[in-house]
């Protein structure tokens, strides 16, 4: 029996629904093996040891221009735009994990950064399961941080 694909037309080439799901589950599988080994590496090097790996894979030199303008135009302007509703600072190091493939100081800092972060955790985990006085002020922090930017973001658009 022959099997039939339903085909959609994209400009003057027509590709069939099977391949699309055939190249999502290649690129799928890819982003699995990158993340596989992303997280083998130890804290501290996770960024360093990416960019090593990047280094050894013969890469079109447009290419590396443009995830470096790509990484510092998103870093750059969610940096700017971090106190606006929206994702946030979660973009600004998205745009600096994109620099770190390409960039070995972007690597070295987010690697600084991951060891800082980590321990900063680690304190605010022991000081919220030490006592009921901790959960308090973590709680009284977190209030005084949001109302912190709150009052910029007021001054910023809305004070004349």
């Amino acid at each position: 029996m022959k099997a039939i694909y339903r085909e959609r037309e994209i400009g003057s080439t027509v590709v069939p629904n099977e391949a699309n799901r055939g190249m999502i589950r290649v690129m799928i599988e890819r982003l699995r093996e990158h993340w596989h080994e992303f997280s083998e590496s130890k804290p501290g090097h996770r960024f360093q040891d990416r960019y090593r790996r990047r280094q050894h894979v013969r890469g079109h030199i447009l290419k590396r221009i443009f995830l470096i303008v790509v990484g510092t135009v998103l870093a750059l302007g969610s940096l700017f735009l971090a106190p606006l509703p929206g994702p946030g600072f979660a973009t600004v190091f998205l745009g600096l994990a994109i620099l770190a493939g390409e960039l070995l100081p972007a690597a070295r800092f987010l690697d600084w950064a991951e060891v800082k972060l980590r321990k900063f955790a680690s304190f605010v985990e022991d000081v919220w399961k030490g006592s009921l006085l901790g959960k308090v002020s973590i709680v009284a922090v977190a209030v005084l941080l949001a109302a912190a930017v709150a009052y910029v973001i007021y001054r910023l658009f809305f004070a004349g």
